[in-house]
């Protein structure tokens, strides 16, 4: 586990430096987000102890899954900046409806992990399902304490 976070932390920083240097390059942008699916990945796999057949059916699954969540709140910043953005006057309806729609991101998020845990029991054990989500919380606080010591070294 420690030598996965030192790989982590050797990714982020390398990642972080070159995404600093060219922080427009779209390139850039789409090496760091596949490594840090790839090490979220690793680290799911590793934490549920899958065999390579759980691997195998698992993990595209899994990976359509994030695809969804990411399209749901791709939207709703899209509905957002629509909104925030507008040169013409919004009226409240508009405001309400977006707000509506804001509001209800974090349940189609639920909705799209219940729909897809069901699939995840039929590959995975009960023990992993607790696991996989107990991992997907580790990889969430990584994410931040990284962010926060890369943001905390910036400020000095």
């Amino acid at each position: 586990m420690k030598l996965r976070f030192i790989i982590f932390a050797a990714i982020f920083g390398l990642a972080a430096s070159s995404f600093a240097q060219a922080r427009s390059s779209r390139a850039d942008r789409e090496k760091w987000l596949k490594e840090v699916r790839e090490y979220k990945h690793d680290l799911l796999v590793e934490e549920t102890e899958m065999s390579q057949e759980q691997q195998d059916e698992f993990l595209p699954l899994y990976s359509a899954m994030e695809k969804e969540i990411y399209q749901v709140n791709f939207d709703a910043r899209a509905l957002e900046n629509k909104i925030s953005s507008s040169s013409a006057v919004v009226s409240d309806l508009e405001y309400e409806k977006a707000a509506e729609a804001l509001a209800e991101v974090k349940q189609r998020e639920g909705e799209i992990e219940m729909e897809y845990y069901k699939k995840f029991e039929k590959i995975l054990s009960k023990k992993q399902l607790f696991l996989l989500k107990r991992a997907e919380n580790r990889f969430t606080r990584n994410m931040l304490n990284h962010n926060r010591r890369g943001q905390s070294s910036k400020t000095k």
